[in-house]
């Protein structure tokens, strides 16, 4: 009895004041939402096993009915609402309406760089899938625990990788590292790319709108570089070339991939990147059709 007075007790400190027996395996209740979706905010490229091991108690089965409780899909390995609201559309289909204008006008392509940051396992099994009837929960074999992780982070452009750091095991980014790493970025394209230096390619940057990216003294290094930020909406990682290309590519070309040593990733990075010619950095700066599409389905999703 006494436990059930203390499990009753834990429920009531944070809201829940119902206390019929919870069946096990259930879903996640709404409460537990929050820390669901503070961990996406976290990182919103997160698997869902990923997920399950950092909720207690709770199986990705559980995690998986609670994400599709919130409206939640993968799109270009992130998690985004199903089905925006008509204001999320209507900024998506605005912001792609004034770039598309503006590309027509005169094309700035060439004069955009971009960048964005992805975790990289020290292991990566194959994930087999399987096929279900619409709405049902997925029965994919549950991906193993892949252990330790590093963060990419990586500027580039139409001709190619700029910058790039490869972050230690258990490092992240936060908001002074990033303005740090912009000032480096800033420092090795001016050395690479020479005719940014020049008024009429000044730089045009993309990035998302993570925590990081945003916050004010970041805006104030951006200003200072005389950078034009380009306009991103949330939600987007579909319009984020990185996402959509460079990294898509790569996710692909790491599966099965197995690494001993931190060394071992940075090596088999310098290789990848060296592997892509010109014209693959070329096509994922091509973002017109995108933009173009969007504004056609009025910015929802269209894959």
């Amino acid at each position: 009895m006494q436990k059930t007075y203390e499990r009753w007790f834990q429920r009531f400190k944070i809201g829940d004041f119902d206390v019929a027996d919870k069946e096990h395996g259930k879903p996640l209740k709404k409460y537990e939402d929050v820390e669901l979706q503070a961990l996406l905010d976290e990182d919103d490229s997160q698997t869902q096993k990923q997920l399950a091991e950092q909720l207690s108690n709770f199986s990705q089965q559980a995690v998986s009915n609670r994400l599709r409780e919130m409206g939640k899909i993968q799109k270009v390995s992130r998690w985004v609402p199903h089905e925006l609201n008509e204001r999320q559309m209507e900024r998506r289909k605005n912001t792609c309406e004034i770039l598309l204008e503006r590309y027509r006008r005169n094309s700035f392509l060439h004069r955009i760089v971009t960048g964005d940051e992805k975790w990289i396992f020290f292991q990566n099994p194959k994930h087999k899938k399987s096929w279900v009837h619409p709405g049902a929960p997925s029965t994919s074999t549950a991906r193993p625990n892949r252990g330790r992780k590093t963060m990419l982070c990586v500027w580039w452009d139409q001709k190619g990788v700029v910058y790039y750091e490869l972050l230690k095991p258990g490092e992240t980014i936060n908001t002074k590292r990033y303005q740090q790493q912009l000032i480096d970025f800033n420092r090795s394209l001016f050395k690479k790319r020479s005719e940014h230096q020049k008024r009429q390619y000044k730089v045009i940057f993309l990035h998302d709108n993570a925590p990081s990216h945003t916050a004010k003294p970041v805006r104030d290094t951006l200003e200072a570089l005389s950078w034009e930020v380009l306009p991103h909406t949330a939600y987007s990682p579909d319009l984020a070339p990185s996402d959509y290309h460079l990294f898509a590519s790569m996710g692909r070309a790491l599966t099965e991939q197995r690494f001993g040593s931190y060394e071992d990733v940075k090596k088999w990075l310098d290789e990848w990147f060296a592997t892509k010619g010109e014209d693959f950095y070329w096509r994922g700066i091509q973002i017109a059709e995108r933009w173009e599409k969007y504004v056609t389905s009025n910015g929802a999703y269209f894959e």
